[in-house]
């Protein structure tokens, strides 16, 4: 009884802090772009799998991919129809978030 008392009183050790601390600095930002709808017409930002898969789903949806780059698992794109980013989810991306949120975190405006 008396061993169990004491490693109940070891603090934890300090990265388990940083790391509270560091998860706790990106919950805001990702919440946000969790939460944010894909506007229709607007530039939307589509996470999934594989560069080639993407563009494929995107074409499919009725999209184009914008920009001559990507990230490893998201790309943005931009579709007249109504229906795109539904249309892209039941095509298999993972998330499609509003793409001038991504713009606004990382400082770009739209």
């Amino acid at each position: 009884m008396i061993a169990s008392l004491e490693l109940d009183m070891v603090p934890m050790p300090l990265i388990t802090y940083a790391l509270a601390l560091i998860s706790l600095l990106f919950a805001g930002p990702l919440l946000a772009l969790a939460a944010s709808k894909p506007v229709p017409g607007e530039v939307v930002l589509v996470i999934g799998p594989g560069s080639a898969q993407r563009q494929a789903l995107i074409a499919a949806a009725g999209g184009r991919v914008l920009g001559p780059a990507e990230a490893r698992f998201g790309v943005l794109a931009l579709s007249e129809e109504d229906g795109f980013a539904a249309s892209l989810l039941a095509q298999g991306a993972w998330f499609v978030v509003d793409g001038r949120r991504v713009a606004f975190l990382c400082g770009v405006e739209t």
